[in-house]
């Protein structure tokens, strides 16, 4: 690998059975940045990155072992599904819910699986406060993928060829955000949001978490760090963009079980909590992954480790994703929830949150958790920023499969072979099955 690497790093996984040119740039932000288009104004504090700057390397088990990538033809599959109900359903979803865009979504929707994928609007601002050399470098990202893949428009089913599939359905996103986000700035997914966030904190797991972390039942457990690393486990399980179409996953939260640890299907929590028992000085990363139940359980698993005498950097996404992923404002929004909520536990971690959120826990963004890259193709300075970890907890499905490239590895697989060679700092990741890929 061409970057900085923990070389004894200890990879962990739990999950559940169901089913900036340089060192890289942060955008300005500047007094003058309220005048961006809302859309680009959620890019202040945000990081870009050069697509040519050098990035980390695959490992070399992708080469001895050749593991296919998931495949969208194969029918009956979870990849079949995805490709040909739920990426279409995203769009019909908007239009159901009154989109403005109901043609442009249709339009786009049509396209799937026949059409030859179009390269993404080019993203410009005339603001002055905006760096043109940053929204350069996220055109070029997207129209690379894009050119790259202009190949299979030979093909009977274009978007079935677009491979990796993961990149592909980023690519659907990005191109719904063309007709939506980045012309009026509002993120179309934030009616689901709402109701997910609503459902969350009626959830009695999450409640029986929070009382833990900020209770007194707390307080006669020695365990509490590993409860919550679990909860934010089975939090995963509230991702609205698994079945965009159906009413009640919005709910999904209250269906959520707690202590369900005989559903794991690996259980490596004993080498996350020893990495936890590092300096307490120390920096904990989490890559985020849905808004709701599970960005809940981030902040608690946070405010957690804060008191605890870590520093915390929460990593969410610059524009929305996949429906549900968490952004810089839903991570507003729930604190507020938080403080709003009748119960006085709840009321507390709100409080807390608020207190410690821009001190001991951080919020950031970066360029690379929208693009259709790969984590293995992760420039060289975001790895940097993240070696300084002493655990990077890795939320959710679609990362989990950004991080093992999509690639359908004999289940057996170790995954120290599939990511310890190149992920810069010890690894948690927490994630529920979606997609059929296991590895570990």
């Amino acid at each position: 690998p061409l970057g900085p690497v923990a070389p004894r790093a200890r990879w962990l996984w739990a999950a559940l059975a169901c089913s900036i040119h340089v060192t890289g740039v942060r955008s300005k932000s500047l007094p003058g940045s309220a005048a961006l288009p809302r859309a680009l104004a959620t890019w202040t504090q945000h990081t870009f990155f050069d697509p040519s700057e050098r990035t980390v390397s695959p490992p070399p088990a992708l080469e001895r072992l050749n593991p296919p990538l998931l495949d969208p033809k194969k029918e009956g599959s979870f990849a079949r599904h995805t490709l040909t109900t739920r990426l279409p359903a995203v769009c019909m979803r908007m239009i159901k819910e009154g989109a403005s865009e109901a043609d442009a979504l249709r339009a786009i929707a049509d396209e799937i699986p026949a059409q030859p994928l179009r390269p993404p609007r080019e993203i410009r601002a005339e603001d002055k406060e905006v760096d043109a050399g940053c929204l350069e470098w996220f055109n070029r990202d997207w129209e690379t993928w894009t050119k790259e893949r202009a190949a299979g428009a030979g093909e009977k089913e274009p978007w079935a060829a677009a491979l990796p599939l993961i990149s592909t359905e980023m690519y659907l996103y990005r191109r719904c955000n063309d007709v939506t986000f980045f012309e009026d700035g509002i993120d179309p997914y934030t009616g689901q949001k709402n109701e997910a966030l609503a459902s969350a904190l009626r959830s009695d797991a999450f409640l029986k978490a929070v009382k833990l972390a900020v209770g007194s039942e707390g307080e006669q457990r020695g365990d509490v760090t590993k409860a919550l690393i679990l909860a934010d486990l089975w939090g995963n399980q509230g991702d609205l963009a698994l079945a965009p179409l159906d009413s009640t996953n919005t709910g999904a939260a209250e269906r959520i079980k707690g202590n369900s640890e005989g559903r794991l299907l690996v259980d490596e929590i004993s080498g996350a909590l020893e990495a936890l028992e590092s300096p307490e000085d120390s920096q904990v990363d989490i890559i985020c992954d849905n808004a709701g139940i599970e960005l809940l359980c981030d902040l608690l698993l946070a405010f957690h480790l804060e008191q605890k005498g870590k520093k915390v950097v929460l990593h969410v996404k610059g524009e929305p994703l996949f429906v549900s992923d968490a952004m810089r404002q839903d991570v507003e929004s729930h604190v507020c929830a938080l403080e709003e909520h009748p119960d006085e536990s709840v009321r507390s971690l709100g409080a807390g949150l608020r207190a410690k959120i821009g001190a001991g826990i951080c919020v950031e963004s970066h360029m690379l958790w929208t693009s259709p890259r790969l984590f293995w193709e992760m420039p060289l300075s975001l790895a940097g920023l993240l070696a300084k970890s002493s655990l990077c907890i890795v939320k959710g499905d679609a990362n989990f499969r950004r991080l093992v490239g999509d690639r359908v590895w004999p289940p057996t697989t170790p995954l120290c072979d599939v990511v310890q060679p190149w992920f810069p700092a010890p690894m948690l990741a927490l994630r529920t099955l979606k997609a059929e890929i296991a590895v570990g």
